[in-house]
């Protein structure tokens, strides 16, 4: 009887670890990947399809802001990376230096690029918008295509 009863505690004592099998927490949800800095290409797609493609080092890519060349574009509220620079051009008629502005709006897209519009707006005021992709290159300038 002394048997059976060490038995039957040895089974209580299994049973009650198995429902603890199988219930252990799932493993955490990974974090989407924030690009990195480096070489990036710049499509211009829609009506502006017809246009070459640039390559475009970035130099810093957080969270908080995207820096290349000029340009440093802070991350808004709604999520989009947004700013601007101010360029100067000479007019071929007279040699004045005429202002332009470019302007980016950028979302992050499916894929890990960044979608959005290249605005430039000349002294006159006349503007053009046109649609962009970045995606991502490579780390290193040595490794452009």
């Amino acid at each position: 009887m002394r048997k059976s009863r060490i038995l039957l505690l040895d089974v209580v004592i299994l049973l009650s670890f198995l429902p603890a099998c199988g219930t252990m927490p799932p493993p955490p949800t990974p974090k989407p990947v924030m690009p990195q800095a480096g070489l990036w290409s710049q499509s211009y797609t829609g009506e502006c399809a017809g246009r070459e493609a640039e390559t475009l080092l970035i130099t810093q890519m957080d969270e908080s802001k995207i820096v290349f060349g000029e340009f440093e574009l802070l991350r808004n509220e709604a999520g989009e990376y947004a700013g601007s620079a101010v360029f100067y051009a000479p007019m071929p008629v007279d040699g004045r230096d005429i202002p332009y502005e470019i302007s980016y709006v950028l979302r992050a897209s499916e894929g890990g690029g960044f979608s959005g519009t290249e605005t430039i707006i000349e002294g006159g005021g006349h503007g053009l918008a046109c649609p962009i992709a970045l995606v991502y290159e490579g780390a290193e300038v040595n490794q452009r295509k």
